[in-house]
């Protein structure tokens, strides 16, 4: 539910609409618009703030109005868990066109934290709740990728990794020259990663240059004895990860070629 919009419009006056809806919105007729979302069971308990700027916009403006407009939020409704806060461009009426701005740091977003009521950037945050990895514990990922192509044209993906048993991951192989794209989610076992077999429409897949991405989603979302030995955030990897709000995951980009 929104707790306010404000819609800034062509004539510089400023509105308030209490519970506008996002229809209203448009950059036909307005310059901007602001945002502020409540917290729900959904989100975790984190509300989001969005400016909508109808034009282009400098990322350290974006980020000094980003800044100004946190800190009327939370003096009006102080929210009681993490707020996230974006900034937007809409050139187009068309639904769906906005586009993310980026901020000076390359974050994406603000984050306002009622604990220490800081506002930081997202990669200021994420690098703050960084955990090092526990003695002795450390894991530099290593996985090992070929392909296999069955009699029946189709393929899979093989390998082997020093990840741990029941380890969640997504394989997804892509062909972009082909415009072929599919996935997996699988379980290691025995140190050993098999995808599905792949099909293109029930035919072969096409030969050629394929990128392969293995990817693992938050350490929260892992079982009980993944984390006993990648961490609670996932702290214990090292290599080919990605972090976001201070945990790791598994982000390895390799090309193959399927003959």
């Amino acid at each position: 539910m929104k707790l306010f919009r404000l819609l800034g419009i062509l004539s510089t006056s400023v509105i308030v609409f209490p519970h506008a809806a996002s229809a209203e919105y448009s950059a036909q007729t307005h310059n901007y618009e602001i945002e502020y979302l409540k917290s729900n069971a959904t989100a975790g308990g984190v509300s989001i703030l969005n400016i909508t700027i109808n034009g282009k916009i400098a990322p350290i403006e974006a980020e000094r109005q980003l800044r100004e407009e946190i800190q009327r939020a939370i003096s009006l409704f102080p929210p009681a868990g993490e707020l996230l806060a974006y900034v937007w461009t809409e050139t187009s009426v068309t639904p769906g066109s906005e586009e993310r701005v980026l901020l000076p740091d390359g974050s994406s977003f603000l984050i306002y934290s009622p604990a220490t009521q800081k506002v930081q950037t997202e990669k200021q945050y994420d690098l703050s709740k960084q955990k090092p990895p526990q003695a002795g514990k450390s894991i530099t990922v290593a996985v090992s990728l070929n392909i296999e192509r069955g009699a029946d044209g189709r393929v899979r993906i093989v390998g082997s990794t020093n990840l741990p048993d029941g380890m969640s991951l997504l394989i997804s192989i892509r062909n972009f020259e082909a415009r072929y794209g599919v996935q997996d989610s699988i379980k290691l076992m025995n140190g050993k990663l098999v995808t599905t077999w792949f099909s293109d429409h029930g035919m072969p897949p096409p030969s050629g240059t394929y990128e392969i991405n293995i990817s693992s989603p938050l350490p929260s979302l892992q079982s009980a004895p993944v984390r006993a030995v990648i961490g609670e955030q996932g702290e214990n990897l090292l290599g080919a990860i990605r972090t976001s709000m201070g945990s790791k995951m598994i982000d390895l980009t390799v090309q193959k070629i399927i003959p």
